[in-house]
């Protein structure tokens, strides 16, 4: 699969989501008061495929059983129930959640409150785990004020940990002995035999009709199952049966090579694979798709197409699919807007982060595809104005902040121009420079005449256009003196570098002064700003220092001062904060 297919699929059904294409579709969940989540969570599904990520027992399961529980029809307590071991305990609240859905583009949104609710009485058997549709509550932050119907959707619930085949189910799972196990297994199949190739039998205590059913997938697919998982499919028939005892269901596939193997032989990913696109090429358009872990025992190269035959089928039938998974390979190149990180708090209670880059995801599974970023900046104070912003945005883990004394000249000259030339260090390394070193130059590789990109003085005007200084090119040195090749594919890098990987505080201003610009400042220091007729970049150290000498008595604790100065400004909105938060997420990104 390229990610161009994924980024194409992913633009179409973007669009139809805006033009209205999905009918009953739930916009978004809250969970007021629901087992361990953190009370208020709110959910929104702004893209048809949603992605839950995070570590085991983060709550995604939980809440998969939640949105299965939402259309008319269903309950969560087909899958969250209580027993003496893990009793279900409310102490005044009851667990509850509500959901938004429209009914096509034009309707308005109608909420829907779902509680669990104590139902029986002295003639009727008590129900503990009975959930019903409750009148809105404008207390939890509902917006209806009348008691709306659930919506109406053909849920598909598959969890592919329990997706084994029916010999799986008795040779794994079973209490019995291992030669029982053996003995059922051989005893039965030729039962399995005979439905398989729709001979009649004499099975015990059942007639032919009542031992179970088989049936061909259609060629369309057995297609799609050959393209996910790799291989040539000519045949594949599944038997719905209860001839091992326990209802179950078994594979007979057959390839183009003429080998035949039943699910006893087969993978369990091919199981898995095969059970959920019968299910979803057999879904109703429309319908409601809930997949935990679909990753299981399917290699990689079968997860990446596995994600465009979703992406596919949710654009021809207009599903609304949910996922929870651990794979890196489902949730890679994803829009931001598809994925929700389920986390767990000091408290030990799960909260969800959504809108983030999926490569946050990657570091949270601490999947070893990541790489973190490395910033380098021009003094301690620019260090410390991107590390409180990268607190502030939880995403100081992906990054190292660097500062390097003795400015912008010492920065480029020294170390920018071995990281332009290295194509890891183009991957990995940034530069956050001051804001009144940036310059009004814009270099447009695409422009370039042929001429001008084989000539060396033409192209180091460029790079001092950008830079302000002269670079050195560090050619070899040729026959007839210095390669003129290498100097100009040198100055390309350091232009493409300077283009791509060098970025500015906003409005030209050095961090000194951003950090004086704070409320917390003008409130706390009027005295030390009312000695100046404004702040500069030529007086903003000095001021700095000033008020390290009035909270600390002398100019030993500057760094301290700073640091300080940094978090309270980092607490307050700006348009300068809002600037360098979207470059570290532009930089967080490539």
């Amino acid at each position: 699969m390229s990610r161009d297919t994924v980024t194409e699929l992913v633009v179409t059904l973007n669009k139809m989501k805006a033009h209205g294409a999905f009918k009953n579709y739930i916009e978004y969940i809250e969970f007021p008061f629901y087992k361990n989540l953190v009370e208020k969570t709110r959910i929104n599904f702004s893209f048809p495929m949603t992605i839950f990520v995070g570590k085991n027992g983060s709550g995604k399961s939980s809440t998969l059983h939640a949105l299965y529980g939402a259309p008319f029809g269903y309950t969560c307590g087909d899958y969250w129930f209580s027993t003496e071991v893990d009793p279900i305990l409310e102490s005044g609240d009851r667990n509850r959640f509500f959901y938004g859905y429209k009914e096509d583009r034009d309707s308005e949104i109608k909420e829907v409150m779902k509680t669990r609710m104590k139902r029986g009485s002295k003639t009727k058997k008590e129900d503990h785990d009975y959930w019903e549709t409750s009148r809105p509550r404008l207390k939890d932050g509902m917006l209806s004020k009348v008691r709306e119907n659930p919506v109406g959707k053909e849920v598909i619930y598959l969890d592919f940990r329990a997706e084994v085949g029916a010999f799986d189910k008795v040779f794994y799972f079973s209490e019995s002995s291992l030669e029982e196990r053996k003995k059922r297994l051989r005893e039965r199949s030729k039962y399995l035999s005979r439905l398989f190739q729709n001979e009649s039998m004499r099975f015990p205590g059942k007639p032919d009709c009542e031992v179970g059913t088989v049936k061909d997938l259609p060629k369309e697919d057995v297609e799609v199952i050959s393209k996910i998982l790799g291989k040539n499919y000519v045949q594949i028939r599944v038997a719905e049966h209860k001839i091992f005892k326990n209802e179950g269901v078994s594979i007979y596939m057959k390839t183009r090579f003429s080998n035949r193997y039943s699910e006893a032989n087969a993978g369990s990913g091919e199981v898995s694979v095969v059970q959920l696109v019968r299910h979803l090429q057999e879904a109703k358009e429309y319908s409601f798709v809930l997949l935990d872990e679909p990753e299981v025992s399917i290699h990689p190269g079968a997860q990446e197409k596995l994600k465009e035959y979703l992406l596919e089928i949710i654009k021809e039938k207009k599903l609304q699919v949910v996922i929870s998974t651990h794979s890196p390979i489902l949730i890679q190149n994803m829009p931001n807007s598809a994925i929700k990180l389920f986390k767990t708090n000091t408290d030990g209670k799960f909260y969800v982060k959504e809108d983030i880059h999926f490569q946050e995801a990657f570091y949270d599974i601490e999947d070893k595809v990541f790489d973190q970023k490395v910033i380098f900046c021009e003094d301690y104070a620019a260090k410390m104005i991107i590390e409180k912003i990268l607190k502030k945005i939880e995403k100081e883990q992906y990054f190292e902040v660097i500062y390097l004394p003795g400015g912008e000249k010492t920065l480029v000259n020294h170390y920018m121009t071995p990281f332009a030339l290295n194509e890891q260090f183009q991957k990995n390394i940034f530069l956050i420079l001051d804001g009144d070193m940036k310059r009004d130059y814009v270099f447009v590789e695409q422009e370039l005449t042929l001429e001008q990109h084989n000539n060396p003085k033409y192209l180091l005007e460029c790079v001092e256009k950008a830079y302000g200084m002269t670079l050195d090119a560090f050619p070899d040195a040729g026959r007839n003196g210095k390669r003129m090749d290498q100097e100009c594919e040198a100055y390309i890098c350091y232009l493409r570098y300077y283009m791509s990987n060098i970025f500015f505080l906003s409005e030209r201003y050095i961090p000194e002064e951003i950090l004086l610009m704070s409320n917390y400042v003008k409130e706390n220091y009027t005295e030390i700003l009312n000695n100046y007729s404004e702040i500069t970049s030529e007086n903003a150290k000095e001021v700095v220092r000033e008020i390290s000498i009035c909270d600390h008595d002398d100019e030993n604790h500057i760094k301290d001062t700073i640091s300080m100065l940094a978090n309270k400004w980092s607490m307050e909105d700006s348009a300068i904060k809002s600037q360098l938060i979207a470059d570290i997420n532009s930089i967080f990104e490539r």
